[in-house]
């Protein structure tokens, strides 16, 4: 059994992945930043050790002695970044970091990216070596733009001896969404009674299932390789249709317009500015539907076998969990 470092143990993968160590009998060390987020932890035969990945204040502790380092903590880009600092910081807090592990020598860094970083393919589900070149060839996201830079940075390490894998989850709908970032989708649907959809394929997987996808990928994933973690593919209405029956209100009717949706998503960035808070629509995502995006993640099932829990099952846990937080 290996002592595993998790950065990043109460953001939301990062609770699933100290679970799946546990379940499968690892010693956890679990870094965290705020005592605010400690509640995903109690109970949890863990080590803890506060860690500030900015400063990097505290990051030799936890690595001491740790075989195993799962990076779940990457920086993520606000809404009011400008987009050339946004790209600068992440490739330096990655390096910043990277270099910190790599002067304790652990067997295995299992990074968490982003299935963003795989491009759209028209025709077929896209997979693992379809992921997006650096610098880009074309308009991505900020948020894509950010983790590919940010993941060239760690197969450049790799290149340089570091001993990385790399999982690229998709959508994850699961329990412990604490702050939420992919809960928002849901709760979207499950909080309010929302009568539209754009009109979207995305694909999604129970976080529990990514949480088991990083142990494995330590355990059994190739260095130097990506394995995209997901289950199924399925559009927003079909999605929100299941959150909507899940909690007795009546699925959205209507689908939204593309250019309807670009205004309402700039109304409520202009709100977002004003209150310095992230939008609940950012125009990044309306422009992001349009890409018809399908995944394929047979490689990660065929490898090391991860989980495929069905999105129904995954969408009725999130609810469950966003209950007793006092959410719902």
């Amino acid at each position: 059994m290996a002592r595993a470092l998790v950065l990043g143990a109460t953001g939301h993968i990062g609770a699933h992945i100290v679970r799946a160590l546990l379940a499968e009998g690892h010693d956890v060390r679990a870094a965290y930043r705020s005592d605010r987020f400690l509640g995903g932890l109690a109970g949890l035969p863990v080590e803890r050790v506060r860690v500030d990945l900015e400063t990097l204040e505290g990051l030799r502790q936890g690595l001491d002695g740790c075989e195993w380092v799962f990076h779940a903590a990457g920086y993520y880009p606000g809404f009011c970044e400008r987009r050339k600092r946004a790209i600068a910081e992440g490739i330096a807090s990655t390096r910043r970091i990277l270099e910190a592990i790599r002067r304790a020598g652990p067997s295995r860094l299992v990074f968490t990216s982003s299935a963003s970083t795989i491009r759209h393919v028209p025709g077929r589900s896209a997979d693992e070596r379809d992921a997006e070149p650096w610098p880009l060839e074309g308009w991505r996201s900020l948020y894509a733009t950010v983790k590919i830079a940010m993941e060239h940075e760690v197969l450049q390490a790799h290149r340089e001896g570091m001993p990385v894998v790399i999982v690229n989850p998709s959508l994850c709908i699961g329990e412990y969404d604490a702050h939420p970032f992919s809960g928002r989708l849901l709760l979207a649907f499950a909080k309010h009674y929302v009568p539209v959809y754009l009109e979207q394929m995305v694909s999604a997987v129970y976080t529990g299932d990514v949480g088991m996808g990083h142990v494995r990928a330590a355990s059994h994933g190739r260095l130097g390789e990506r394995y995209v973690l997901t289950c199924r593919d399925v559009t927003l209405k079909e999605f929100a249709t299941l959150v909507a029956h899940a909690v007795g209100l009546p699925p959205p009717r209507w689908r939204l317009p593309y250019g309807l949706a670009l205004a309402a998503a700039s109304m409520t960035e202009c709100v977002a500015w004003c209150t310095r808070t992230e939008p609940l629509l950012p125009r990044q995502v309306v422009r992001a539907a349009r890409i018809e995006q399908r995944l394929d993640g047979s490689k990660a099932v065929r490898e090391f076998a991860l989980p495929q829990t069905p999105v129904e099952e995954a969408i009725h846990r999130a609810l469950g969990w966003f209950r007793q937080q006092g959410y719902l």
